[in-house]
């Protein structure tokens, strides 16, 4: 009997943290959607401005790549030896 009591107790704690879940998440959806859902704004207003199309030219850019040298740092000879003091 003492095990049927732990199943149910477990049941009871899933479905307990199941719905904890579901409400925390819906409370999340809400906040994030406030201004959507409060919006005082029913209608909403579109501008459509028309300019008449004009004639393009053709415009040539020119785009030159200068190749880089790369900056090659030169080894510390093992002959010299660096002395800190302390």
């Amino acid at each position: 009997m003492a095990e049927k009591e732990n199943t149910f107790g477990e049941i009871k704690k899933a479905i307990i943290g199941v719905l904890t879940l579901a409400i925390t998440t819906a409370g999340g959806l809400f906040i994030a959607n406030m201004e959507k859902i409060f919006d005082s704004n029913d209608e909403v207003v579109q501008e459509v401005v028309t300019e008449p199309i004009k004639e393009s030219s053709k415009d040539t850019i020119i785009v030159i790549k200068h190749k880089e040298t790369p900056v090659v740092a030169k080894p510390e000879s093992p002959k010299t030896k660096k002395e800190y003091e302390w």
